[in-house]
C-alpha cells in the first residue's frame, strides 16, 4: 500500500484528524493509519522487511528534508501528584534504519501548527534503535496539552527507514529513561543518581582513556594475563556432547529465535496499558534465553577438536551476533532503559568470551565494544577520588561482564591496563564505604539500598568472590585491606545465619529462606589468599559445604570443619547484635534516623512494618525449625518487638513512590539516634528508643533493651506509650509454627509473674503484667499478594492494653536449656536489675559479673562505677580476678549529621516520609566523636589509643573518641 504525498490540508480535517486520532500505539499491523500524512515529498508503504512486533512495519521513503506528520491528540497530559507513583508521559518508537547517516532525524510536537517541543535522533546507526524521551525534562522546547500533531523531518540526505511500535505517550518512571548515541540528552541526572550504575552507560562508555598502548608488554605481566585467562576458562567451561545434529538444532534454533525480536523484560513495562490484541503482536526471546544460546555454543566449541564442526559453530554464532546487533543490541544502544540488565546478561558474556578465538580480529572488537557498552568497563575509569563504596548490583550483575570485556581485549597492553584499572577500582571502593554508601563496612555489614542487606550481598560474593580468585598470586591481585574487608563480611554472615538462613530482621524485603549463604564464596576468598590457604575461612566453608568430596578435598590437606561460632558480635552498621552458643543463634535488630526499619514493595514484605521494633529472633536450623513460615505468620507479632497488635488488612503498608529518587517503596526510618548494640567477654547487648514513624502513629514510643549473658536472654522496657484506643499494645515473647495441626483452640491469659514453655524448648519467665498465650489456626496475609494464609501457631506476648502510658515489661529466656538448668531458671533469676526507667536499664548477670549499662539519657547515674557521662551511650564492664575491670563503650548514634534534617519536616513542623535516597547526608562519613565519662575511683587506662583518662579529685575522666557506633575496649587499672 502507498500513500501519495499531500501538499495542503484544510483546517478543519486537521481538527478532524486532532479529535479522531489518539492511539496508545501505532504497530501497522492493519496499514497505514490515515492520521499519517505526508508532506511535499516522499512515499509511505507497509514493509515485511523487519518489525519489532506483528508482521509488518511502516516504511517512509523519503526526499531531503522532507516531513511526515501524525495527525491527533499526542496525548500529553502535565504532570500532577495525585497517585502513589512518580511516572511521567514519554515518546517511545522504533526506527530501523539500513544506512548510517551523519545527521539527524527531527520529531516535532505541534498545537494548532506551532511548534511547542521536540528533540532530535542522531542517525549515525544501522538496525534497529529505540527512545524513551521524556515530554517536560528530555525535549527541547515547552509541552504543552492537546498538542495535536507529531511532525518527522527527514535528514538533509535522501533514504528510507522502517517505524514501528510509535507509543505517542507512555507512563515510565522517570528514573528509567536511558540516554544514548541516538539520544544523548536523554535524562542527564541519571548519571549522578543512585542507579547510575545501571543507567550512566553513555557516561561511563566515554570516560575511558588509556594511558600508553605503545609500551611492551613484559614477560611477567603476559604470564600473568595466561593464569588468569586459564583459571578463568577451566571454571566456566562445561564439556557437552557435539554431533552434526546438535549443530543442525542450534541452527535451527536460531532461526525461530530471527523471527522475533531479542527482549529486555525489563523494558515490557510499558507495554501495560495496551489491550491483549496489541500485546499478543509482541513476540520476543528473552535475553537471558538466548544468552544462554550462545553459552551453549561456547561449551559446543571446546568440546570439539574437529574443524567442520568448530567452522560452523562459529558460522552460527556469526549470525546470532549479526541478529543481536540488528536487533539494537550493540555499542551505543540503551534499549530505551537499562535498568536492571546485568540480570540479564551473565551467561552471554560467558559465551562470548569462550568464543573469541573463532572470530576475526576486527569481529571480537565489534562484540567487546558492545560488551564494554553494557557491562558499563568504563565505571574502572572513573575519578577514584571520588568513590564512595561500591554498589553491590555492580559486583553482582557488571563485574562479570567487566572482566569478560577486559580478557577478549585484543590487545594485551591494554588488557594489562584494564586489569590494573580494575584492580584500583575493587581496592578503592571495598575499602572505603562511607556511610550508607554501598559495599563492605568495618563491622562486616554488607550495604545495598542504604541498608546492611545479606540478600544481595549474596550476590555481590558470587559476582566478586570468583574473580578475586582469578586475580590471586598475579600482580593484579586486591590488596591485602580490601581482602580483609571482604573476609569479615564472609565471617560475619555466617554469624548471623544459622546455618544458611539468615535472622528475618535482616531479610529486607524478602522475609522467606530464598536468600541463604553463597557457601562457594567462602572456598573462593580462602583460595585467593596470596600463596596460602585461608585456614579460617576454609574451616568456615567445610562446616557450610554440604558436597562431601569437596569437604574430603580439603581435609586431605589437614583443615578441619570449625566448631559453630559462640559468642556476642556487634553490628551497630545494621543495628543490630548477635548472640550465639552451641548451634543456636539469636539476633536482636533496631532502626534509627540512619537506618531504615524496613524496606517494603507493592509486592513485597507489605506487612513488614515491624520487622526492626527491637525484635529477637531465635534461630536454630531452618527457619521452620525455628518457628517461622511465612503462611499464617502474625506480621503484628515479631518477637521481641514491642507494637500496636493491628488486625492484618491495618498492617498493609500505604505504599507510594514519595519522590522522583525512590521507587514505589516504603523504607521508613526514624528520629532517634540511640540504636544499637555492645559486646565483652562473650556476653552482649542492645537497645534502642523506638518511635514510629508519623505515617502510622508517631505517639507510639518505648525504650527496649536486651542482654545477653551465656544460653539467657534478659528483655527490658519502659515508657511505652501510644494514643491508640482501638488496638492493644502487645510486647511479643514468642511466636512459633506448630508443624502438627492441633483440633483444639487454646487461649490462656496469667497476671503477675509466670514461667512458659515455647514449642521449641525455650523457658520465659515474665515478671509482671498480663500475658496472653494462644495455640490456634493463624490466619494471615502474603507478604507479597495479601491473599489469605493461615497454619497452626502458638503465640504469647506481653499486653500493655490500649492507650498505653508509662507501660513497662521484664522477662528473660532460658535458650535451649538442660533440665538442670531449666529447674534454676524457674528458682532463680541470676541477674539483678539495677535501674530501669526513662533514663537507663542497668542489668547485673551474677554468674559473670557483667553488668551492661544502657544510658538512654547523659548526666549523673547511682552506680558503684559509673559518676556521669556526657553523651547518651552503651557500657559493659567486667571485674577480673586481678581486681582489673575490663570495659566495652559504644555511642550508639552513627553520628551521619548532626543537628536536625530540616528537609524531612512540612511547614508544620511534623516529619514527613521522604525517601533515603534524597538524603544529602546518606553517603557523609560518621562524624568522629569524643564522649566524658567520669568514674569513680582511680585508674590507668589500657587501650589502644581511642581512650585517654585523667584523674581529677578522686575520679577518673575518660575521653573515648569512636566513629560509626564501633565497641571501644579497654582495661582499667586500680590506682
Amino acid at each position: 500500500m502507498r500513500v501519495k504525498s499531500i501538499k495542503m490540508l484544510p483546517a478543519i480535517f486537521l481538527c478532524l484528524f486532532s479529535s479522531l486520532y489518539s492511539e496508545n500505539i501505532y504497530q501497522f499491523e492493519k496499514g497505514v493509519p490515515k492520521n499519517f500524512i505526508l508532506g511535499e515529498k516522499g512515499t509511505l508503504e507497509i514493509s515485511k522487511e523487519k518489525f519489532k512486533d506483528g508482521n509488518q512495519s511502516l516504511k517512509w521513503n523519503f526526499n531531503p528534508n522532507s516531513t511526515l506528520s501524525i495527525f491527533g491528540d499526542v496525548g500529553y497530559k502535565k504532570f500532577e501528584k495525585k497517585g502513589k507513583e512518580q511516572a511521567r508521559l514519554s515518546y517511545v518508537m522504533w526506527v530501523y534504519n539500513e544506512k548510517p547517516v551523519d545527521d539527524v532525524l527531527k520529531i516535532d510536537f505541534l498545537k494548532n501548527g506551532e511548534r511547542k517541543t521536540g528533540f532530535e535522533v542522531k542517525m549515525n546507526f544501522t538496525g534497529w534503535r529505540t527512545m524513551w524521551v521524556q515530554y517536560d525534562r528530555d525535549m527541547n522546547g515547552v509541552p504543552e496539552e492537546e498538542m495535536d500533531e507529531i511532525r518527522f523531518t527527514a535528514p538533509k540526505e535522501k533514504g528510507s527507514i522502517l517505524l514501528d511500535q510509535i507509543m505517542p505517550a507512555v507512563l515510565i518512571d522517570p528514573r528509567h529513561n536511558a540516554r544514548d548515541e541516538q539520544v544523548d540528552f536523554v535524562n542527564l541526572d541519571a548519571d549522578i543518581s543512585a542507579n547510575a550504575h545501571w543507567m550512566a552507560l553513555y557516561k561511563f562508555f566515554n570516560q575511558i582513556e588509556y594511558e600508553d598502548l605503545d609500551k611492551n608488554i613484559t614477560e611477567s605481566e603476559l604470564k600473568d594475563l595466561n593464569k588468569i585467562e586459564e583459571s578463568y576458562e577451566k571454571n566456566i567451561l562445561k564439556k557437552v556432547e557435539v554431533s552434526s545434529e546438535k549443530i543442525k538444532e542450534k541452527r535451527e534454533q536460531l532461526t525461530e529465535y530471527k523471527k522475533v525480536n531479542l527482549e529486555f523484560v525489563q523494558r515490557l513495562v510499558i507495554y501495560k496499558g495496551l489491550t491483549q490484541e496489541e500485546k499478543e503482536r509482541i513476540k520476543y526471546v528473552e535475553l537471558r534465553e538466548f544468552g544462554t544460546f550462545i553459552r551453549e555454543l561456547g561449551y559446543m566449541y571446546h568440546s570439539t577438536e574437529n574443524k567442520k564442526e568448530k567452522d560452523e559453530i562459529i558460522s552460527i554464532y556469526r549470525e546470532a551476533l549479526e541478529y543481536m546487533y540488528e536487533q539494537g543490541w550493540d555499542k551505543g544502544s540503551a534499549q530505551g532503559t537499562i535498568h536492571h540488565l546485568g540480570y540479564q546478561m551473565r551467561e552471554l558474556y560467558a559465551g562470548i568470551y569462550l568464543l573469541r578465538d573463532g572470530l576475526t580480529y576486527e569481529e571480537l572488537e565489534k562484540v567487546r565494544d558492545m560488551v564494554v557498552w553494557y557491562a558499563s568497563m568504563g565505571i574502572i575509569y572513573g575519578d577514584l577520588d571520588k568513590e564512595r563504596g561500591v554498589n553491590l548490583d555492580v559486583l553482582n550483575t557488571m563485574l562479570p561482564g567487566i572482566f569478560t570485556s577486559i580478557l577478549i581485549n585484543p590487545n594485551e597492553v591494554a588488557r594489562t591496563e584494564e586489569l590494573n584499572r580494575l584492580k584500583k577500582f575493587l581496592d578503592k571502593t571495598i575499602v572505603y564505604s562511607p556511610g550508607l554508601s554501598g559495599g563492605f563496612k568495618d563491622d562486616g555489614s554488607v550495604f545495598h539500598h542504604m541498608q546492611s542487606y545479606p540478600a544481595y550481598a549474596k550476590g555481590a560474593f558470587m559476582g566478586l568472590t570468583p574473580i578475586m580468585y582469578y586475580l590471586s598470586q598475579t600482580s593484579f591481585q586486591l590488596s591485602e585491606e580490601a581482602y580483609g574487608k571482604v573476609k569479615k563480611s564472609l565471617l560475619m554472615t555466617r554469624v548471623f545465619s544459622n546455618k544458611y538462613n539468615t535472622v528475618l530482621s535482616m531479610s529486607g524485603r524478602h522475609p522467606n529462606d530464598e536468600f541463604g549463604l553463597d557457601i562457594e564464596s567462602y572456598r573462593y576468598v580462602a583460595l585467593a589468599k596470596n600463596g596460602e590457604i585461608d585456614k579460617e575461612l576454609i574451616e568456615a566453608y567445610l562446616r557450610l559445604v554440604k558436597d562431601e568430596k569437596k569437604k574430603k578435598e580439603f581435609e586431605k590437606l589437614g583443615f578441619q570443619e570449625e566448631k559453630a561460632p559462640n559468642g556476642s558480635w556487634t553490628m551497630n552498621m545494621s543495628s543490630a547484635q548477635f548472640h550465639r552458643q552451641g548451634e543456636w543463634l539469636v539476633g536482636a535488630k533496631g532502626f534509627s534516623r540512619y537506618l531504615v526499619g524496613n524496606e517494603t514493595y507493592i509486592k513485597n514484605n507489605i506487612y513488614g512494618r515491624y520487622m526492626s521494633y527491637g525484635t529477637v529472633q531465635f534461630l536454630q536450623n531452618s527457619l521452620e525449625e525455628s518457628g517461622y513460615v511465612q503462611e499464617g505468620w502474625d506480621w503484628a507479632h515479631y518477637p521481641g518487638a514491642t507494637a500496636i497488635a493491628l488486625p492484618i488488612e491495618k498492617m498493609k503498608s500505604d505504599i507510594a513512590q514519595v519522590d522522583i529518587y525512590s521507587g514505589v517503596e516504603e523504607m521508613l526510618f526514624s528520629d532517634e539516634t540511640f540504636s544499637g548494640g555492645n559486646n565483652l567477654n562473650g556476653a552482649g547487648m542492645f537497645a534502642m528508643k523506638l518511635h514510629e514513624h508519623p505515617k502510622y502513629n508517631e505517639t507510639h514510643r518505648a525504650r527496649k533493651s536486651v542482654f545477653f549473658f551465656g544460653n539467657r536472654v534478659v528483655l527490658l522496657g519502659s515508657d511505652i506509650e501510644n494514643n491508640d484506643k482501638q488496638y492493644e499494645t502487645h510486647t511479643t515473647l514468642f511466636q512459633n509454627f506448630i508443624p502438627e495441626k492441633e483440633s483444639d483452640e487454646k487461649v490462656e491469659k496469667f497476671n503477675g509473674e509466670i514461667v512458659l514453655e515455647d514449642n521449641l524448648k525455650n523457658l520465659y519467665k515474665v515478671k509482671n503484667g498480663e500475658v496472653v498465650y494462644s495455640k490456634r489456626l493463624q490466619i494471615s496475609g502474603d507478604q507479597k499478594t495479601g491473599e489469605k494464609t493461615e497454619n497452626n501457631y502458638e503465640l504469647a506476648y506481653i499486653n500493655h492494653g490500649e492507650n498505653p502510658k508509662n507501660s513497662e515489661y521484664e522477662y528473660n529466656i532460658l535458650i535451649q536449656g538442660t533440665d538442670k538448668e531449666k529447674e534454676e531458671f524457674r528458682k532463680n533469676d541470676n541477674y539483678k536489675v539495677i535501674n530501669k526507667d526513662f533514663n537507663s536499664h542497668i542489668v547485673e548477670d551474677l554468674e559473670s559479673g557483667v553488668r551492661a549499662y544502657v544510658l538512654f539519657e547523659a548526666g549523673e547515674i547511682e552506680d558503684e562505677l559509673i559518676v556521669k557521662v556526657d553523651t547518651p551511650s552503651m557500657i559493659m564492664a567486667q571485674k577480673k580476678a586481678d581486681e582489673s575491670i575490663e570495659m566495652s563503650f559504644v555511642d550508639p548514634d552513627l553520628r551521619l549529621y548532626e543537628g536536625i534534617d530540616e528537609s524531612q519536616y512540612d511547614e508544620n513542623g511534623k516529619r514527613q516520609e521522604v525517601s533515603i535516597y534524597s538524603r544529602s547526608w546518606k553517603k557523609n562519613d560518621g562524624i568522629e566523636y569524643t564522649t566524658n565519662l567520669v568514674l569513680k575511683g582511680k585508674y590507668t587506662i589500657i587501650s589502644d589509643g581511642k581512650v585517654e583518662g585523667e584523674i581529677v579529685d578522686n575520679n577518673t575522666v575518660l575521653k573515648i573518641t569512636s566513629q560509626y557506633a564501633t565497641p571501644i575496649k579497654f582495661i582499667l587499672k586500680s590506682n
